[in-house]
């Protein structure tokens, strides 16, 4: 297994094994929380964008003291982040995480607000896009099947060589995570193909 900050664990409570039938409560959900910050990513993506607003703020801001106390940087979700600017002071953190469309459709002075921007890419000329117009860190997918998505095959490594090489030749400082169907026995191959590391939602969620 490589170094842990080469990994970035995107959240999915409702893959928190609990035993029980009600599902996660916020307590469990936590406490998992606590564990994947122990073990020091890179990064924390709070994901769980089907909550209302008012709820995800109120977990971004307890998560996001989590990581702050665990030295891990987290980054909130672009569908609630672009909706309400005020999340950021609210929360406390100002690192985000967006599609490349909502990036795209981003005026320059929301993205100098924050201190990160993450963006999930799926192409070159999109990782290139936002690596020439200040993305801090690219997302870039689907690499591998996932089982989210049986059957539908990845982009693959010398894709992601692609991204890597593009990325880095506009800004070395710019971070290339590769998303989809990354896991510990293959995070190597992600790194040999030129990205600094992989996203794990299922490993994190579940260990």
């Amino acid at each position: 297994m490589c170094r842990q900050n080469q990994y970035v664990c995107v959240t999915n409570r409702y893959l928190i094994r609990t035993g029980e039938d009600s599902g996660c409560t916020k307590e469990r959900y936590l406490e998992q929380i606590k564990k994947c910050v122990r073990l020091r990513p890179a990064a924390l993506i709070l994901r769980e964008k089907d909550l209302d607003a008012t709820s995800y703020c109120e977990l971004a801001k307890q998560v996001n003291r989590i990581c702050e106390d665990g030295r891990v940087k987290m980054f909130i979700h672009g569908e609630f982040a672009c909706h309400n600017t005020d999340i950021m002071q609210y929360t406390g953190c100002h690192n985000i995480h967006m599609s490349i469309k909502q990036f795209m459709n981003e005026s320059d002075d929301y993205i100098v607000k924050a201190d990160c921007i993450s963006v999930s890419c799926h192409s070159v000329s999109e990782a290139q896009y936002a690596a020439e117009n200040g993305a801090s860190q690219i997302i870039a997918g689907t690499i591998f099947e996932t089982e989210c998505k049986p059957g539908k095959k990845g982009d693959g490594l010398e894709y992601l060589n692609e991204v890597a090489d593009r990325v880095h030749s506009i800004n070395q400082e710019i971070k290339v995570y590769a998303i989809g169907g990354i896991k510990p026995d293959n995070i190597q191959q992600v790194i040999r193909a030129g990205a600094d590391g992989g996203c794990m939602m299922s490993w994190f969620m579940t260990h």
